[in-house]
């Protein structure tokens, strides 16, 4: 199969530019890290998936089964990538950074909010808490659904786009600033004494959170407030309605984030203007450099 510049997807090089740049990092890691081929597998098995949907890309048709790969692949990649990361990122950068993400929220409140927030802390609180911080992870595809299900492929590309670029600057700012957040900050840790196992959501959600997040050094820039803010602003552009329909939902999914001791303020706020900044530059790129250069990264022929 002879392959044509003009079906490669802006996705694909996208991923394809992030696998190498945690490569490099990967290599940075050696002199201090214990996994040595655990990198690696998952390099070569998102290495094949990338390839995978090239190839796919190039065919004139896809099957269903071969549009439904090239439709979820991206989030597929998204989430392997981010399991490996345990077995780089705290080799790369042995700094921690909480005590000093600590004391900027003091010095703006006066107060550390973890602990200011337990006056407010309720078991059936607490289960509403853990359930808003949880439905982040499905939250983007209901406006991905939308453009998908109406058909608006550049717009849905384009959304895709902006999406992965807030992930992956997100992602490179874990490696700049490592940071376990509040929940594992020794002096914060003493303070913060209610128990926030809720009536009977919060722990379980929070044994899946700690299965899904084998890296604990993701706290800045929360990437919770970037994707969610970003999911605000992609509503805002393409869907009115769902955007106040959310807009609720995503400041509670905020006000989480404090509660359920996952996050300084100050990740929020960095987690915000990383989301700001990467959709408007986002967009520019993907309108002035992509757009009617490379296919879609999804399909409907049959």
């Amino acid at each position: 199969m002879r392959f044509s510049k003009e079906k490669f997807g802006i996705i694909d090089l996208l991923n394809t530019g992030f696998l190498a740049v945690v490569f490099v990092i990967y290599l940075f890691s050696l002199h201090n890290s214990p996994y040595l081929f655990g990198p690696l597998f998952v390099f070569l098995l998102t290495a094949v998936v990338i390839w995978m949907a090239v190839r796919l890309r190039q065919k004139e048709k896809n099957s269903k089964i071969e549009r439904l790969f090239l439709t979820f692949y991206p989030l597929i990649y998204l989430f392997v990538i981010f399991e490996s990361f345990f077995m780089i990122l705290p080799y790369v950068n042995l700094n921690r950074y909480d005590q000093e993400l600590a004391n900027i929220d003091y010095s703006w409140f006066g107060v550390h909010p973890t602990v200011w927030i337990e006056h407010f802390v309720r078991p059936r609180l607490t289960d509403i808490m853990y359930a808003l911080y949880i439905f982040y992870f499905p939250m983007p595809l209901f406006i991905l659904g939308y453009l998908y299900k109406k058909k608006r492929l550049t717009d849905l590309d384009k959304s895709v786009f902006v999406y992965l670029v807030v992930y992956y600057t997100a992602y490179l700012g874990y490696f700049i600033v490592p940071a376990a957040g509040p929940r594992f900050y020794e002096p914060l840790m003493q303070l913060q004494t209610k128990n926030l196992d809720g009536m009977f959501l919060a722990v379980p959600i929070r044994n899946i959170i700690n299965f899904l997040e084998p890296n604990k050094l993701d706290a800045f820039p929360s990437l919770h407030s970037a994707i969610s803010f970003t999911t605000l602003l992609v509503m805002a552009k393409y869907n009115r309605r769902m955007f106040w329909i959310f807009l609720p939902v995503i400041t509670g999914i905020f006000v989480s984030l404090v509660y359920c001791r996952y996050h300084y303020v100050v990740d929020i706020v960095a987690g915000v203007g990383w989301s700001l900044t990467g959709f408007l530059a986002g967009n520019w790129f993907y309108t002035k450099f992509v757009q009617g250069k490379f296919t879609t990264f999804v399909k409907f022929t049959d």
